[in-house]
């Protein structure tokens, strides 16, 4: 059973205020996203940015108790005016122990979705789950533990 820690980003933004570091407006968009983030990297996990775009500023997701350990899914929440992510969203992680970071790119947030973050060798890797497949695994593994017998 995988553990869950609370850590919730809210982020309204005003749609005519919004401006990337070049001054010039950014595209926002209306969304109410409730998805799970999972740490599959192997490491624990002391800070948690994303940001839209290259060249924007990160923002930071709160995690309770400062840190996100292995194997720890966390509830994270986008609601309101947020930009239009033209090549997806971009997520930073800080690893604790170390300080080393590493950027997971084109991740495409939605609602009702688990993302799991891992590392293919130092390589950051990203994959998309709905709640529906988590239960359609355990059925599938539930039927192959039936008939093997």
């Amino acid at each position: 059973m995988k553990k869950r820690i609370l850590a919730i980003f809210l982020a309204v933004f005003a749609a005519a205020g919004m401006t990337a570091c070049g001054g010039e407006e950014v595209a926002t968009q209306e969304v109410d996203y409730d998805m799970t983030f999972e740490n599959q990297t192997g490491i624990h996990v002391s800070k948690l940015e994303i940001r839209y775009a290259e060249d924007a500023e990160w923002m930071e997701v709160s995690l309770e108790g400062g840190k996100w350990e292995n194997s720890y899914q966390i509830p994270v929440s986008m609601k309101g005016q947020m930009p239009v992510a033209e090549n997806d969203w971009q997520v930073q992680m800080t690893f604790a122990d170390s300080d080393i970071q590493k950027i997971w790119e084109g991740v495409e947030f939605a609602d009702d979705i688990i993302l799991d973050f891992s590392l293919d060798g130092s390589d950051p890797v990203v994959e998309v789950r709905t709640a529906a497949m988590e239960g359609s695994v355990d059925e599938t593994a539930a039927l192959t533990d039936d008939t093997a017998e």
